[in-house]
């Protein structure tokens, strides 16, 4: 054993003296010595609970004040969510159900349930998470958002038995969420009050987070990547703006040469300090033996581009195409929209399928059911397919033209080419028998004229 522990000292004395740069061999990012220092730390689990609450903050100022972060959290949010996905079930009544529920199922009584899920769609983007409970009431079941600060982040603690609180959730020994410690009180509300947290069981609250990390519990802003690009681009445009302001007021000053003119000055003495003030179109008398002079700053020649590139870097950050948020169309075509148009669609399913639908479209679903089947209603089943409104495109005119190509090649349904546009087949075939003046699917004028003549 002393022998095994002689040689284990060893190897690692050896290893220590071995260059940094030896042990990543081939791997030049191994190295530090080319990377700045706070690249060398990275990012942890509990860094991201400790930045959270600053960085949301931050956001919401920006979301609030910066043009351009605010056209970005309009577009994401519009084009998550739209008028609202509706749920598509084999019980059409069922359906028509949730539909009626949609409207009074805000507990604060402010919204329907498409204005709730889009503020909630907000809150994820500004602030990184949101959290719903279910209030059940006697006129039904009711929806309540809460901001993120509302669970309290500061409760952390280890509970016995593997069993532990962090940032406000409680977790049970197999890493399971099983409640969550909310504050009684709104952190916004006029008069300060203070309480403790109480738990409120994982069952009664939704999480909606997008996940950024393997083993990540609060979720954090989308913002964070471009956080430093909107301070640095609110500087420039400041700066830009107040050298604009200067250089448009052209003012005059009149100097005494000799000092024979014995006018008196134009302008403020403080103590042996002379104030000048600068109006446009003014002309100022100077002191006799006084001159002024200004600097001429150079102006940035490609301001322009420079600020257009920054909004382009921050439209990426965010993953929205860029001219949603500068709203600059001028140099865009239809290749450029329809290219990014189709990436946005794919990374707006993504979120829409693997985030919004889980966490949030499906638990409320199955909580209305089972809600339904406790009062003696009839379930119908727990899962709902979510359709969403279809995205604007480029050209319309070429998108139906490819789905006629595709119906016609026996490439695509009906169905399908309809829930691709956010409605469900049943609802457009009620709604076009419905209609007197529209044509029942399959029906064929020119066949049914070419019949007559026939006969």
């Amino acid at each position: 054993m002393a022998r095994a522990s002689i040689f284990r000292r060893a190897r690692q004395a050896i290893a220590r003296a071995i260059a940094p740069e030896m042990r990543t061999r081939g791997y030049d990012a191994g190295r530090f010595d080319r990377f700045a220092r706070e690249v060398r730390h990275g990012r942890t689990s509990l860094e991201t609970i400790q930045a959270a609450g600053s960085i949301r903050s931050k956001a919401r100022y920006f979301a609030a004040n910066e043009a351009r972060a605010s056209a970005s959290v309009n577009a994401l949010a519009t084009y998550l969510w739209g008028a609202g996905a509706v749920p598509a079930h084999a019980d059409t009544g069922l359906a028509e159900a949730f539909l009626q529920w949609w409207d009074n199922c805000d507990a604060d009584g402010r919204t329907n349930f498409g204005g709730l899920i889009r503020l909630a769609i907000q809150a994820l983007i500004v602030d990184g998470e949101v959290f719903v409970v279910f209030r059940q009431r006697a006129d039904g079941l009711k929806l309540q958002l809460l901001p993120a600060e509302q669970v309290d982040e500061s409760v952390t603690r280890e509970l016995g038995g593997a069993a532990f609180i962090a940032a406000g959730i409680e977790h049970n020994a197999q890493g399971e969420r099983v409640a969550y410690w909310i504050r009684p009180f709104l952190p916004t509300q006029q008069f300060e009050t203070w309480a403790p947290p109480v738990r409120v069981d994982a069952a009664d609250v939704l999480h909606l987070m997008r996940p950024d990390g393997v083993g990540q519990i609060r979720g954090v802003s989308w913002f964070a990547p471009i956080m430093l690009k909107l301070a640095d681009l609110g500087l420039l445009s400041d700066a830009l703006l107040k050298g604009f302001q200067v250089a448009a007021m052209h003012a005059g000053f009149l100097t005494d040469a000799n000092g024979a003119a014995q006018l008196p000055f134009e302008g403020e003495k403080s103590g042996d300090t002379l104030e000048v003030s600068l109006e446009p179109g003014v002309v100022r008398r100077l002191p006799s033996g006084m001159d002024i002079k200004f600097n001429q700053p150079t102006q940035a020649q490609q301001s322009v581009e420079f600020m257009t590139a920054i909004t382009e870097e921050i439209a990426a950050g965010l993953g929205v195409p860029a001219f949603m948020v500068s709203g600059n169309v001028s140099r865009a075509n239809y290749s450029s929209l329809r290219a990014a148009l189709i990436t946005f669609k794919a990374s707006l399913e993504a979120l829409q399928f693997n985030v919004i639908v889980p966490q949030l479209l499906a638990p409320i679903w199955r909580r209305w059911t089972l809600t339904r089947q406790l009062q003696g209603e009839e379930n119908g089943g727990e899962v709902a397919e979510w359709r969403f409104p279809a995205m604007p495109e480029a050209d319309p005119l070429k998108a139906l033209q490819a789905v006629k190509l595709a119906l016609d090649m026996k490439t695509m349904s009906r169905a399908e080419a309809i829930a691709a546009r956010g409605e469900s087949i049943e609802r457009v075939d009620a709604d076009i028998a419905a209609d007197p003046h529209a044509q029942a699917p399959g029906d064929d004028p020119e066949t049914e004229e070419d019949d007559s003549n026939a006969e």
